[in-house]
């Protein structure tokens, strides 16, 4: 995690805000905006909460952007004490669009209805499915690992991962998503599901579980691109900006 700059009246738990934030993900990457380093800044005065973040770089995509904002609004109006939040993007081309409607409570679609912005619903659940496979591979991979056979798998129930350890953990963020989505997250649900709640035979785990280990590894290279173009953006190289448009973090999936 990048190093922020925090302000906190005396006697406030700034440890809550933190929590809060480690919650906001970057919702093509499924990770938090935190750990990858866009939370330049924040401070609290008076009830209100000032947060400056920076994207990679000034081109990232505009509904992307307002997404993370507006995440970290609720996320920070969540915490007791705090009633008002602004939310600035640094250098983002969109930034004084984004921030205007951000800070003022509208939506993506009445900041940019002249651009067929509509809902961005849509938009937030398929990175949620996107994230959905991400966590359950990994999940998949650590029962592999750990000798289960595909049969066995499949005939696990969510309730039935209840020893300590690295895979517990990660049950643990595959159920909150599961969670989001809606799906079926009582004890005796399946372990291992579509995305649309279906349970999976032992004849098609195989091909599912390569289809998330697919997307799985597509999230963590964009991680990491997106990491790079970061620290070029804070030192200020060359043609930094330019090169980002090559990425695919310009155009929503």
């Amino acid at each position: 995690m990048h190093d922020i700059e925090c302000e906190f009246p005396l006697g406030f738990d700034g440890a809550v805000v933190i929590e809060r934030l480690t919650r906001v993900l970057d919702p093509e990457l499924d990770e938090s905006i935190l750990d990858l380093g866009f939370v330049r800044s924040l401070r609290l005065e008076a009830g209100h909460a000032s947060v400056a973040l920076q994207l990679p770089t000034a081109w990232c995509a505009v509904n992307f952007a307002y997404l993370m904002a507006e995440d970290v609004r609720q996320a920070l109006l969540s915490v007791a004490g705090i009633r008002r939040v602004t939310v600035t993007l640094g250098d983002h081309c969109a930034a004084a669009d984004i921030e205007a409607a951000v800070n003022s409570g509208r939506s993506f679609a009445e900041a940019f209805s002249g651009e067929g912005a509509g809902d961005l619903a849509a938009l937030r659940r398929n990175f949620l499915r996107k994230g959905f496979l991400g966590r359950q591979q990994r999940l998949l991979q650590s029962l592999r690992e750990a000798g289960y056979s595909a049969a066995a798998i499949c005939g696990l129930r969510l309730g039935d991962l209840s020893a300590g350890g690295e895979t517990v953990e990660l049950l643990h963020r595959y159920r909150e998503r599961r969670t989001e989505l809606g799906l079926d997250c009582a004890d005796s649900a399946p372990l291992i599901v579509a995305p649309d709640g279906a349970a999976l035979s032992a004849a098609q785990l195989e091909a599912h579980y390569e289809m998330a280990r697919t997307i799985r590894v597509a999230m963590e290279a964009n991680g990491s691109f997106c990491r790079a173009l970061l620290d070029l953006h804070r030192g200020a190289a060359p043609e930094a900006h330019n090169h980002a448009n090559t990425g695919g973090r310009d155009v929503p999936a």
